[in-house]
């Protein structure tokens, strides 16, 4: 109480003396000389920092890049082994998850090669029913494991294609495409997107977008390899129309690859069209800017930054929350800032991010389910990934050294997010395959036998039914 009084009397002793304004005007001088000194400090501590790490610790990880950017296999491996470790869970207890059981195993099941014309969810999804016919060819005890191991395989192809030499004049820091494709399989708040090809079509979105703003391959057959993947890609969700818009823009000279503007403009018609036919628009009723500042806080910023575990986790209000809105205007200001003068593959991603955002808001999905961590995370995985470069792009470019600093600590806290939430919990412990199927083998052809998949990781009594029957 006394220390109030003399601070009060003091306040008001200076300003009869030199007036309020030039009170004010002090205290602007006294900061903004701390804020020089601690910003040219830290100027100092940016060139000083790199001069301590050892040569010969520079010159390894520039050989080990060198080595991966050239060597495909080798990247694939050592992501794949990357990837396998965040899901040691579900390899270790295999299980359909979600649309993998009841819509693509099922189907490949029953019907084969003829299930690939067979569209889900208004698209067409060529390869997750090609990966799921390949894995009927195994026993029916080893098709979830066929399923993840495909899934895995699909995600690790795609974060090799980006560190390949071929993005190198999109993203000519082997670190930084290193970094970007670590962060496709190591994204904190990914866990609806691991190890099931229902969601594969997430990461074929990126190797699309990567494919068009690559570089042509060195071999012949590239460009031919290079239109089916497109082809296939183009087929699998509902990116193919933003790849159509992408690869006739000038942002990128095209027009020599008439193969993959060919191939995007008919895979773009074709999805139109059964988009069209089978229309899933609509807002869902709980639609306000309340739930959508709420989702783009928890999705791009604290799921990303924090990770799953670790994401904002609010009561159901419908009434806007300032937290949120200063959130949500911070994610958007770094993606927007991050993506500037970013080269064309991220600028196009954005892009693809923001149409997923709306197309997912229009869909008549929940906004406010949306918002909820561990629901939803695929729409959001392109402004996952913006975001984080959007980070690192503020943490070298920003005018301040101290500002620097500040998106580097984001970035640091990002890193601990990602080792915390490296092994996902352990999900399915109210599952279990092997048991359901028991009996399988002694059936008469005919016979069916059913077999539960779960729905939601977190949750047992979610779960589907699927009826597979004895085949001949």
């Amino acid at each position: 109480m006394l220390r109030g009084a003399l601070l009060l009397y003091w306040l008001r002793s200076r300003m009869k003396t030199q007036g309020p304004f030039a009170t004010f005007r002090s205290w602007e001088r006294a900061v903004d000389g701390v804020f020089h000194r601690l910003d040219s400090a830290a100027g100092r501590l940016e060139t000083t920092l790199p001069s301590r790490i050892p040569r010969p610790v520079l010159r390894g990880v520039n050989r080990t890049l060198g080595l991966l950017e050239s060597r495909w296999i080798a990247a694939f491996l050592l992501f794949f082994l990357l990837a396998s470790s965040r899901a040691v869970h579900w390899l270790a207890n295999p299980q359909f998850y979600i649309e993998d059981g009841p819509e693509f195993y099922i189907t490949a099941f029953n019907q084969g090669l003829h299930c690939i014309s067979r569209s889900y969810a208004s698209y067409y999804h060529v390869v997750p029913r090609v990966l799921s016919v390949l894995a009927v060819a195994f026993p029916l005890r080893y098709g979830p494991l066929a399923v993840e191991i495909a899934a895995l395989f699909v995600q690790s192809s795609v974060s090799a294609f980006l560190l390949s030499r071929r993005m190198a004049k999109q993203l000519p820091s082997k670190l930084l495409r290193f970094g970007l494709a670590f962060f496709v399989v190591a994204d904190p708040n990914s866990t609806e997107l691991f190890a099931n090809v229902a969601h594969s079509q997430w990461y074929l979105g990126i190797l699309s977008l990567a494919i068009l703003c690559s570089e042509p391959g060195r071999r012949a057959m590239s460009s031919l390899g290079d239109g089916v993947l497109l082809l296939l890609t183009g087929l699998t969700g509902p990116f193919a129309p933003v790849m159509a818009i992408f690869s006739w823009s000038p942002v990128r000279d095209l027009r020599s690859r008439w193969l993959v503007l060919v191939v995007t403009t008919l895979t773009a018609a074709v999805t139109a069209a059964s988009m069209i036919e089978h229309p899933r628009n609509g807002i869902n009723t709980d639609a306000g800017a309340a739930y959508l500042c709420r989702l783009l806080t928890n999705q791009i910023l604290y799921g990303t930054v924090r990770g799953f575990h670790y994401a904002y986790h609010t009561v159901s209000d419908p009434n806007l929350n300032l937290r949120e809105f200063g959130c949500a205007v911070f994610g958007i200001a770094v993606i927007v800032a991050g993506l500037w003068k970013a080269p064309s593959f991220l600028r196009a991603l954005g892009w693809l991010g923001l149409y997923c955002l709306v197309t997912a808001l229009f869909s008549r999905a929940s906004w406010n389910l949306l918002g909820c961590p561990g629901v939803g995370e695929r729409y959001f995985l392109y402004l996952d990934i913006v975001f984080v470069y959007g980070l690192f792009a503020l943490s070298r470019q920003a005018r301040s050294a101290l500002v620097r600093w500040g998106f580097r600590g984001l970035l640091l806290i990002t890193a601990v997010a990602i080792v915390q939430e490296w092994v996902y919990d352990p999900p399915f412990s109210r599952f279990d395959f092997a048991p359901q199927i028991a009996g399988y083998d002694n059936l008469r052809p005919g016979e069916t036998i059913e077999v539960r998949t779960p729905i939601d990781r977190k949750s047992p009594a979610a779960y589907w039914t699927i009826t597979i029957p004895k085949k001949d």
